[in-house]
């Protein structure tokens, strides 16, 4: 338990999250009749000393590059400034694999697009970052061009979101994930309508998007290709992404040419069961509304779902839940309808009944 930390001096542009510190573990022991006594002592590696959940992932940061670059023997704390992007590359591939807990890493494609993200760059060739070099102020402290976060934030981003959400579909090859938007574009618009690939978000930390190949509605005869707004781990704690992808009937065969109920349909959340004592189980639904279709399963039309989307025309669900039974009613019939002579016949009971003394009705009882 850390009673107390005093912290140094501020120096330069160096926060709190780079502030590291050790623990110090001694111990002594003795053989024979203490006539050999050692004393051992050994430090921990780096600890960052944190007060919200909000510096976790900078103090990450700090601890994973000392961890992977420090050299053996060197005055503690000492890490080199900036290191060759291979290296950078096993050390991130080795943390995400841990954290996902999954034996899928990262591919040479993918490190390509973490390094063209990373410096900027637009090659695909994986031996043009060979030679090149990231520093610690790329890696965790200078925002990447046009966002408010840094290359570490947003890769932590991903791997958080895929631990919690997405190890499943990860595992499975679904996600290709490391895509930005031009390349996602590029290869969709080669497949039939339909088509759909799961990318990381370029413009928020943590976020995944679904990106298709549809029809322009606003042109007729041009094909283009769509990306849904990102959903983050506050969106997958409402409705799964396999359900998700489940309720978008225009979504129809994931990259390359999948059909997306082969991929996806062993997570499908199963049917909601029949009510239970009068009541109806709502579910949410999504609804992208510019793709809505029927579905095309009609066992699966459940009127209790609850849109995410524009309201649906106006339905009469007087009947359509049966949670009370209809209350009977004199002057309609069967069906529904109003009946003349049932009418009539009423009437007539009614007019003799006010004829009659007020005794007979009531058995001779006075009031």
């Amino acid at each position: 338990s850390l009673k107390r930390i005093k912290r140094s001096d501020r120096r330069g542009a160096e926060s709190v999250t780079e502030e590291k510190f050790t623990i110090l573990f001694e111990s002594q022991f003795s053989v024979g009749s203490n006539e050999l006594v050692f004393q051992v002592k050994t430090l921990s590696l780096p600890v960052v000393v944190i007060v919200h959940g909000s510096q976790d992932n900078n103090a990450t940061a700090t601890v994973l590059w000392d961890n992977a670059f420090a050299e053996a023997g060197r005055v503690p704390f000492l890490v080199p400034d900036k290191v060759l992007w291979p290296q950078l590359c096993e050390a991130i591939n080795m943390k995400y694999k841990a954290e996902v807990q999954s034996n899928r890493g990262l591919s040479e494609e993918n490190l390509v697009f973490l390094a063209q993200k990373a410096f900027s760059s637009s090659s695909n060739n994986p031996d043009d970052y060979r030679s090149m070099t990231m520093t610690w102020s790329q890696f965790n402290r200078e925002s990447l061009p046009g966002r408010n976060f840094t290359f570490w934030q947003w890769f932590d981003g991903v791997m958080e979101l895929t631990k919690k959400h997405l190890k499943p579909h990860w595992n499975d090859g679904a996600i290709l994930g490391f895509v930005n938007k031009q390349q996602a574009q590029d290869m969709l618009m080669s497949k039939p309508n339909g088509t759909f690939l799961l990318r990381f978000s370029d413009s928020e930390i943590g976020g995944i998007t679904i990106a298709w190949v549809a029809e322009n509605p606003n042109k007729a005869g041009e094909r283009m290709v769509w990306n849904l707004m990102p959903y983050t781990t506050k969106d997958f704690s409402i409705r799964s992404l396999a359900d998700r992808i489940s309720d978008l009937n225009h979504l129809l065969f994931l990259y390359p040419d999948r059909p997306k109920d082969e991929v996806f349909s062993k997570y499908y959340t199963p049917p909601l069961s029949k009510a239970v004592d009068g009541y109806v189980k709502p579910q949410i639904k999504q609804v992208v509304p510019d793709f809505a279709t029927p579905n095309p399963d009609p066992n699966s039309v459940n009127p209790t779902y609850m849109d995410q989307g524009a309201s649906p025309a106006p339905v009469n669900h007087s009947h359509a839940f049966g949670m009370y039974p209809p209350m009977a009613d004199p002057v309609l019939d069967g069906d529904g309808d109003f009946d003349l002579d049932d009418t009539m016949d009423v009437a007539r009971h009614v007019e003799e009944l006010l004829r009659r003394p007020v005794e007979s009705q009531w058995g001779g009882q006075q009031s």
